[in-house]
Formats: C-alpha cells, structure tokens, sequence
C-alpha cells in the first residue's frame, strides 16, 4: 500500500516544480520537452514524471505529441484575448466573494499588500510591484473561500503566465495598475459586491491599445502561428 503513496507524492511533486517553471518562464511556450529529461532533472523515475505530464496536459498546460514528445504549448493572439477575458470575469467572481467574506485579518494583509504596491511603482520597481501585485491578488483567493472558483483563475493564471510576465515594464503600467488597486480595495472594503466585481475586471481586462502594447512586447516565438 505504501509504494503507491510514494508514487503519488512524486508526482504531485514533479506536477508542482513544472507548474512553477511554467510560470517563471523557465519552461516557455514552444519548448518541447521528454520524460527521460525531466526525470534527470527532478531526481525522480520516469512514473511520477508520466503522471505529472499527463495531469498538466489535461488542464491545457502542455501537449503531448506522438513522435514528438510533450510540448509547452504556443497561444495564438485570439487565444491570449479569450484567455484574458475569461481570467478577467474569474477574477471579478473571487472579487466579488471577498467583498463578502474578507476577515479582519485578511483586511489588515489586503491593506499592506496595496502599500507594498505603492511602495514599488513610486520607485518605478517592476519587479517588486510584480510580486506585491501577487500577494494581493492572492488574499483575495484566500479571502474568496472558494476553492472553485480559485482553481480557475490559478489555472488561467499559469496558462497567461509567459505572455503577462513583462506587462508591469509597460509606459505607465505600474501608475495604472496601483489606480485599480485602490478602487478594488476600497470596494472590497466597503463590502459592495457588484462595484468590488467589475473594478477587478476592469483590472484585469485588457483591450484596445492595451492589448496592442502587450503583444507588441512579445517575443514573437513565443505566439502560435496562424
């Protein structure tokens, strides 16, 4: 009974650092990748290896090809549009949860997450503010007390990952960003669910010029042809 248990806990182990390494851009769209490899790299047998390959695969975060191997996969640019905006209204769904059941505790942590984001775009900081921007957004989650709904947006989250990474080194994105901080906090704090929503979507969104800017910082190796 016990050597399935260890299996499990490898996989889920293997799955855990190549979920990071897809966020950190370690593991970037088009990279293509073989069990044998990734077995060396994270000290483990090739099971636990299949295993994380496969539950990443099933949630859309790499590909497994025949003859080809397992492949991070490539988002054209109306894939990056659909993603964003289903992460935009997730995102406002947790939003809104928090406005109802933020603690105190999470309040007095919410409040010196924005100051940390202050604090970083008033020293031009882009990636300081990248990691207050995510201890904010992740109080929220917590605050949302809805392990659904946070599962969503953690899975959108790391499917946009290689595409958001350098969005906070945009003209003016950190001046912006720290603007719709304080009216999502202020909405939150002030429990008013529908404003607390659409001021995280209006986050979150990305449109128009905006999106204009985001692509055309992209390496074009990372977007998918056609």
């Amino acid at each position: 009974m016990s050597k399935p248990l260890v299996s499990e806990s490898l996989s889920d182990t293997v799955r855990s650092k190549m979920e990071s390494e897809l966020v950190a851009g370690h593991l970037a769209p088009g990279t293509v990748l073989d069990e044998r490899s990734l077995a060396e790299r994270f000290g483990v047998s090739r099971t636990p290896v299949r295993e994380a390959v496969l539950h990443l695969a099933a949630q859309g975060l790499l590909n497994v090809i025949p003859r080809v191997g397992v492949v991070v996969p490539k988002l054209g640019i109306r894939e990056l549009l659909e993603l964003l905006e289903m992460l935009a209204e997730m995102e406002g769904v947790c939003a809104s949860f928090a406005a109802k059941r933020m603690t105190i505790v999470q309040r007095a942590e919410f409040r010196a997450a924005l100051k940390a984001c202050r604090q970083a775009a008033r020293n031009g900081d882009s990636k300081r503010y990248a990691g207050a921007n995510k201890k904010f957004h992740e109080i929220i989650y917590a605050a949302a007390h809805n392990e659904w709904a946070v599962r969503q947006v953690r899975a959108l989250r790391m499917r946009c990952a290689a595409y958001q990474r350098s969005r906070f080194d945009l003209a003016g994105r950190l001046d912006k960003s720290l603007g719709e901080h304080e009216r999502i906090v202020a909405a939150i704090e002030a429990g008013e669910v529908a404003r607390s929503r659409l001021a995280m979507q209006e986050h979150i969104s990305i449109g128009g010029q905006d999106f204009a800017d985001l692509v055309r910082g992209l390496d074009p190796n990372l977007l998918a042809s056609g």
